[in-house]
Parts: structure tokens; C-alpha cells; sequence
């Protein structure tokens, strides 16, 4: 099970903040976050959803970011000295067969838009940053009637385009089969959603999926069964949606990592400083 997160700052004073930010290598200088040699190599798993503008017979919302707006998130990472991580690296340091810098990011969009090869792998290229796509395998080369409703209907990527995101350096992995929510699933339903999306990417791009994305960052109200069956299912790692950076040589349940959750304007300074660790 994972443990509950603790945000930084809660239950510290004014006085006791600094010191105990620095101690986990965090400092501020002219109002600028930064972290700064880090006791253990630090992870921020930054999670995206779409790149760019919304149809024309659509409306913008939160989940939109602009590639203007996505590079130079990019650009605010890399001028702080953070490296850009691949999802191999990332699971190869948590079996303890690789090293990590002392800051890396590892980028993720959840959903796979078909959007994504023209708007969001120009920018990765750019940076030569890898990144991951969770992909609910149902929705492939549909739209996301999920979401219907709250997100104008888009184009979820088909297995063409997700074979060229892979080519591209952006492993393509599972988002679940129907995205929907853990909590609302017996056990058996939640099975099948890890085993269907698994056997769905295995069947259409030859590759297994290690890593997984909890829809909605719903990972269900009994976790020691989920753990178990994230686990049996062959996965290696599960993210949840929202929480902070975390030490991958102090996480204790690599199958409910947080991520942040980027959109527009996001304030990356406060996001790092007050950012809960696992």
C-alpha cells in the first residue's frame, strides 16, 4: 500500500521551512524555486494531457496546454539543471540496474491524442527528451467519449500513429482498457481493464507495457488488492494523477507514484517547494 502523502510545508512554521527545505536540497533565491544536490536523486513525473489548441467546434479547458506554452515549461526544467528521463531508465533505477541524475524528469500525457505527433514531438525532439503516453486501448482511433461532455471530442490516436510515437521516442503505454475510474470496478472488472489494455498493446505494437496510469488518478478503494493485481498483470510501475516529486531510493510502493499535473500557467516554483513527497 502506499502511504498517505504529506504535503512539505504542512505543520512546519515560517522559521522551520527554509532549513527544512534545504535539507532535501530545496532553496529559494530571488523568489525561484530550485532544488540543489539532493540528498538521493529526485523524480518529477510531469503529467499532460493535450498539446496545443482545441477544434474548431470545440472549447478550451485546463487540459489544454499550448505548445509555446509546453516548451517553455521544458526550457524552465532544463535551465535549472533537470534531465529529461526515458520510461526504461526510470524502471531500470527502480529495480536498482541504473543510475539517475540527481534531477530528472520523466514527461507523460495521458489519453494519446492523435494530436500529439504534430504537436508535442516537434518540442520533445527539440529538447531530446523521451516521454511515455498512457493509452486507453478501447478509445484507439476513436474519440474520447469518455470525457464526453467536459472535454470536446477529439481524435484518440490509432495504432499507425501510435507505432510512429514510439518510433519517435514516446513509449506508448497502458491507460487502462475503458478508462474508467478504479473505485467504481469489482475486482474482476479491474482485472480485465489491466489485462485487456496490456494484451491490446502487446498484440498491435509487440511490445509489453510495464508502466500504467490510473484513470483519473482513480486507483480504487481497496489498494492492496489493486497492488496485487497491477503486479500479476505484469506491470511494473502505476502512476496516480496529482501529488508531487519523490526519491526513487525511498519509495516504498512503486505501483502509486505520483505525478504533476501540468496545464497552462502553472506556477512550477510553488508546485516544486510546496510538492508532497512520497
Amino acid at each position: 500500500m502506499t502511504p498517505p502523502l504529506q504535503a512539505f510545508n504542512r505543520g512546519i512554521s515560517e522559521l522551520q521551512k527554509k532549513p527544512a527545505a534545504h535539507a532535501r536540497g530545496i532553496f529559494k533565491s530571488d523568489e525561484t524555486c530550485f532544488y540543489d544536490a539532493p540528498v538521493s536523486p529526485v523524480v518529477a513525473t510531469l503529467s499532460y494531457h493535450k498539446i496545443g489548441n482545441p477544434p474548431s467546434d470545440g472549447w478550451l479547458t485546463w487540459n489544454y496546454t499550448s505548445t509555446e506554452e509546453f516548451s517553455a515549461q521544458l526550457e524552465w526544467f532544463q535551465s535549472r539543471g533537470w534531465d529529461f528521463l526515458s520510461a526504461e531508465a526510470l524502471l531500470d533505477a527502480l529495480k536498482g540496474m541504473g543510475a539517475l541524475s540527481a534531477k530528472s524528469i520523466l514527461i507523460t500525457f495521458d489519453d494519446a491524442y492523435e494530436s500529439l505527433l504534430e504537436n508535442a514531438v516537434p518540442v520533445l525532439k527539440r529538447f531530446s527528451a523521451p516521454a511515455v503516453v498512457f493509452a486507453p486501448t478501447q478509445f484507439i482511433g476513436e474519440t474520447n467519449l469518455f470525457d464526453h461532455g467536459v472535454e470536446p471530442l477529439e481524435r484518440i490516436a490509432d495504432w499507425k500513429t501510435l507505432g510512429a510515437l514510439e518510433d519517435s521516442g514516446v513509449s506508448v503505454e497502458s491507460h487502462g482498457y475503458s478508462h474508467r475510474g478504479f473505485s467504481a470496478l469489482s475486482q474482476d472488472e479491474i482485472e480485465q481493464e489491466l489485462d485487456f489494455s496490456r494484451q491490446a498493446i502487446r498484440k498491435n505494437l509487440g511490445k509489453d507495457s510495464r508502466m500504467f496510469a490510473f484513470p483519473y488518478g482513480d486507483c480504487g478503494n481497496d489498494q492492496t488488492a489493486v497492488h496485487s493485481a497491477i503486479s500479476r498483470a505484469g506491470y511494473d510501475v502505476a502512476f496516480l494523477y496529482g501529488g508531487g516529486v519523490f526519491e526513487p531510493g525511498q519509495t516504498p510502493a512503486p505501483l502509486f507514484l505520483p505525478r504533476l499535473a501540468m496545464g497552462p500557467s502553472v506556477d512550477l516554483d510553488a508546485m516544486l517547494l510546496e510538492s508532497p513527497r512520497v
